[in-house]
């Protein structure tokens, strides 16, 4: 991935901002936030259904996903983050974790105590409302992902997968023009998006013969943007890049402290 010279709670501060129009003192005192680094290899779980986590964990390097198991041993991959989410926010409020993270690259983590964010969330209302936001987002993602596997057919399940992918990369600064790094296996892809590996390789197979992505390694390249969203039915909407509702008093502080 590329990565851009913010520091990964610096990238999280410029996110929240986005969503949420942070007042100069919320931003000060998140990055006052006590964090502490956790490293983790390739294919490791970051946290595991049943767990009751202490720490919310905000992804400074790397690609994780949360995932649900099954008692047959399958698992089926149900979001990806990126550098600058929250994997687990909810475990703010949540006391036992129902899905498990899992690492797709070697991952870094900054460990936020809950009571370090409740407490600024507590202090600061324009924090506590961007945490909210961010968690109406994953719950948007969530539904789109649930009709994704749900109804749409193959072709179209991995090419709205590859596109959602490459439009969070680009909002999060990860991405170069219309290339990203995928450090993701045909397996990978089918607990996404409820396919085999087997299917997986050939639907890549065909978008690539359709010319519409470009793969090299672990680099892909989007080539026909336009033709791949017709193709999914692919909308923005779900990942409301636009922010959400400001009341207006707080439209006018943060209209004030900007200028």
């Amino acid at each position: 991935m590329v990565y851009n010279e913010y520091s990964a709670l610096s990238r999280f501060i410029i996110k929240l901002d986005q969503r949420g129009g942070l007042s100069t003192q919320a931003q000060s005192a998140l990055r006052g936030l006590p964090t502490r680094a956790r490293s983790f290899k390739i294919h490791q779980d970051i946290a595991r259904e049943g767990d009751r986590p202490t720490h919310c964990c905000l992804i400074a390097t790397g690609l994780v996903s949360r995932y649900r198991s099954l008692r047959s041993g399958s698992r089926q991959i149900v979001s990806f983050q990126i550098p600058g989410d929250i994997v687990d926010l909810q475990s703010l409020l949540v006391v036992v974790a129902d899905h498990g993270v899992h690492t797709h690259t070697a991952t870094t983590v900054l460990m936020i105590a809950h009571d370090d964010l409740s407490n600024i969330a507590a202090e600061h209302p324009d924090v506590a409302r961007a945490l909210w936001f961010d968690t109406l987002v994953d719950a948007a993602i969530c539904r789109e992902w649930t009709t994704n596997v749900g109804r749409r057919d193959a072709r179209q399940r991995l090419a709205h997968l590859l596109l959602e992918l490459a439009v969070r990369f680009k909002a999060a600064k990860l991405m170069a023009v219309d290339t990203f790094e995928l450090p993701l296996t045909q397996a990978d892809l089918a607990d996404a998006t409820g396919m085999t590996a087997v299917h997986v390789n050939r639907t890549l197979q065909w978008l690539r013969g359709e010319r519409l992505i470009r793969t090299d390694g672990r680099t892909l390249t989007i080539e026909n943007w336009e033709a791949m969203r017709t193709l999914a039915g692919f909308d923005t909407t779900y990942l409301h890049l636009e922010g959400p509702r400001i009341p207006k008093k707080d439209m006018r502080l943060v209209s004030r402290e900007a200028s």
